[in-house]
């Protein structure tokens, strides 16, 4: 019987990224683009609308938008009243039933940044290639994948955070790297909004803008645009700090802007809920986010991660992957051969 009820429960959860798949494609169909990732943790939306605090107007479009991905494809899940809220407290506590997997949790409400704040289960994909101008490498070298995959603790999370932040975990800087297909949005706040203005911006140079379907090159069928993340297996209903507040990569859920909470990496393996790594102490803190934040895909099934690819389908990806190969399905121009047989 309960064999039964987890596979309903993962059919479901599969489910959900199906809807998310159709979600983006239509919002391709109506914009010409995919959603942006947005610009950097717990975004006001007040500062990503057409008008003043006081007579917010139309959310911006993914070229100047903060909020993420999951905010922007909110008309396309029949989620329109949502994305017409335009306070940030409201919005951040409107549930989204599709942005959790039944495996794992409900809908679920923790005291995050800001207020109660819905939790959300899947993540955009962030690949780990060229270095960054503001991570203090070279720029355009490639990264080493051989270097954290298996992970290996601070050595590997250290170069996954400065391929993920491009030196900055606040607005973006010049000629941030993102070669997925759900980019960091090339915007910044630079006057926020107030009562009788809105917020004025400038466009960041040197990074992607958003991606239209032309652009990648992988081909539709062999990039990864959104999985399941981990959450550990005993952190479920938010994991509580001792200052009262959710931690890192679990605090803001499906209304934050590029962060963990929505937004993971490829550059290593997934894992699973329970993987023993998550609760070594030597390597436990990259999973609770309490003291570092949490890089990693996984979920709460046995035997892998669902993920949902460009074209629609969703495909079961082993927590034995081949790391290279991992990395490639989250890029959309890195020109590499995807042998389906190997995700399993």
């Amino acid at each position: 019987v309960q064999a039964a009820r987890e596979a309903a429960r993962r059919a479901q959860c599969t489910n959900h990224l199906k809807q998310i798949g159709l979600a983006l494609e239509n919002h391709v169909s109506a914009l010409g683009v995919y959603p942006t990732a947005g610009t950097a943790p717990n975004p006001d939306i007040a500062n990503y609308t057409t008008g003043p605090r006081s007579s917010p107007g139309q959310p911006n479009g993914p070229a100047k938008q903060g909020l993420g991905w999951a905010y922007q494809i909110l008309p396309f899940l029949e989620q329109s009243a949502v994305k017409g809220i335009v306070t940030q407290l409201q919005l951040q506590q409107a549930t989204i039933p599709g942005y959790f997997c039944p495996s794992r949790r409900n809908a679920d409400k923790v005291t995050g940044v800001g207020g109660l704040t819905t939790l959300v289960d899947y993540a955009a994909a962030h690949p780990m290639t060229n270095r960054c101008t503001g991570a203090g490498l070279p720029t355009g070298d490639k990264y080493n994948i051989a270097t954290t995959v298996p992970f290996q603790g601070p050595a590997s999370y250290n170069l996954i955070y400065q391929a993920y932040w491009c030196g900055s975990n606040g607005q973006p800087l010049p000629n941030a790297v993102s070669d997925g297909v759900i980019v960091r949005t090339p915007w910044k706040v630079t006057s926020p909004a107030t009562a009788a203005a809105p917020a004025k911006g400038e466009v960041v140079t040197g990074m992607s803008s958003p991606v239209k379907p032309g652009k990648i090159s992988d081909g539709a069928s062999n990039t990864l645009l959104v999985s399941e993340k981990i959450v550990r297996a005993d952190l479920y209903a938010g994991n509580i700090t001792d200052v009262g507040l959710a931690s890192w990569s679990d605090d803001r859920g499906w209304s934050d802007g590029f962060d963990p909470d929505t937004v993971r990496s490829t550059g290593i393996q997934p894992v699973s809920d329970s993987d023993g790594l998550c609760f070594a102490p030597a390597t436990d803190q990259f999973c609770t986010g309490n003291s570092a934040e949490v890089f990693f895909f996984g979920s709460a099934h046995s035997g892998g991660v669902n993920a949902v690819f460009a074209d629609g389908s969703v495909h079961l990806v082993s927590y034995n992957v081949d790391g290279i190969l991992f990395n490639a399905l989250g890029s959309r121009n890195g020109e590499e051969t995807v042998d389906f047989s190997q995700l399993r």
